[in-house]
């Protein structure tokens, strides 16, 4: 009886295959890495910081004098107009002495009155009337006018008195905060409103004083509100010109322009500050660096897909990608991810996500 060939057949199938397995597994075979490619393209180095809305103008406005508050008039985000009277202090001292000041004044104009007429009487009388009886009568009239004079004065400094005692609104502006009631004694220290123009806000960030020194007035800067896609143009208004102690960063002070921005103050916004701009420069993401030694170094790629190390410069600011001054040429490649080989590895490349 004749043995049949089939299972010599699957016996060296197996063979083969399972030497198939083995060299995939045994062969060694090249990595495949992500690769950037080098270009010179259009490049700015920004500072990203928080920022807040502040107005352009806000004012405590308080007492001149102290007393209590009888009218009140507005609340917190009522707007007002320039000079519109925003309090009253109970004036009743004020007036009273201005009603006595004035009953004076009228009394010492009769006076005064009656020292001309004597004064015209005895200049009438001619020779009948004696040198000296005439320059009493005129000096009477003097010391009476100068009297009156003074009268007056009083008049007015009580009526300014009473002014001070009326608020008024030193530009048109919103009620931002109203910290007293009507009926409330308030004294110099006092608060009366909070008043701020928000028609033409700016912004305001603490830059550290590492990276303030790169910031000049007229700088570019592009403003980010939350919940809207859209960024708002600005420019570097004011530096502060000392460090804060506590803080070790400086006040900025961003203007908006003519930009219409519908924000409340005191609202968080993202600053972009625009440091410098280069028409054609080579920027690479920072996580594709390895730096160590105080040198820094990118792995590169060649055209036969051997991996090696090339030193580099580069603009050293805190973002995601920095600029390249020297070290790479356009056309190059390099590991987006370091770590993915080593220098001398054979590589397959495929481009960065």
């Amino acid at each position: 009886m004749k043995t049949k060939p089939y299972p010599y057949f699957l016996g060296l199938l197996a063979l083969v295959l399972l030497a198939l397995i083995g060299y995939w597994f045994l062969v060694p075979r090249d990595k495949e890495v992500a690769a950037l490619l080098i270009e010179t393209t259009p490049a700015q180095r920004l500072l990203a910081v928080n920022g807040r809305i502040r107005p352009r103008l806000q004012v405590d406005i308080r007492p001149a004098l102290g007393g209590d508050l009888v009218a009140l008039p507005f609340d917190v985000g009522d707007r007002v107009a320039a000079g519109q009277v925003l309090a009253r202090i109970d004036d009743a001292p004020e007036t009273a002495a201005i009603a006595e000041a004035e009953a004076s004044v009228q009394t010492q104009q009769a006076t005064v009155a009656q020292a001309r007429r004597d004064l015209a009487r005895f200049e009438a009388l001619g020779q009948f009337a004696t040198k000296r009886e005439v320059e009493q009568r005129r000096l009477a009239v003097v010391e009476g006018e100068r009297e009156l004079s003074r009268r007056q004065a009083s008049v007015v400094q009580a009526s300014e008195l009473r002014d001070r005692r009326v608020l008024r609104a030193p530009f048109a502006g919103v009620i931002l905060e109203r910290p007293v009631d009507p009926g409330q004694t308030v004294g110099l220290e006092s608060i009366i409103y909070r008043l701020a123009d928000l028609s033409s806000p700016e912004v305001t960030v603490e830059v550290d004083e590492v990276y303030a020194t790169e910031i000049r007035p007229g700088m570019e800067a592009l403003v980010s509100l939350p919940g809207q896609q859209r960024q708002i143009g600005a420019v570097v208004a004011h530096i502060e010109p000392r460090v804060d102690p506590t803080t070790g960063a400086r006040d900025v002070r961003l203007s908006l322009g003519d930009a219409v921005v519908d924000a409340p103050s005191g609202l968080t916004v993202t600053v972009n500050l625009v440091i410098e701009r280069r028409e054609r420069a080579i920027s690479v993401p920072r996580s594709a660096i390895v730096q160590s030694a105080g040198e820094a170094h990118v792995l590169i790629v060649s055209r036969d897909g051997i991996v090696a190390v090339r030193r580099i410069g580069f603009v050293d600011w805190p973002s995601e990608s920095v600029i390249v001054t020297s070290g790479l040429q356009p056309g190059e490649r390099i590991l987006s991810d370091p770590s993915a080989a080593q220098p001398g590895d054979e590589v397959k490349v495929r481009a960065a996500d």
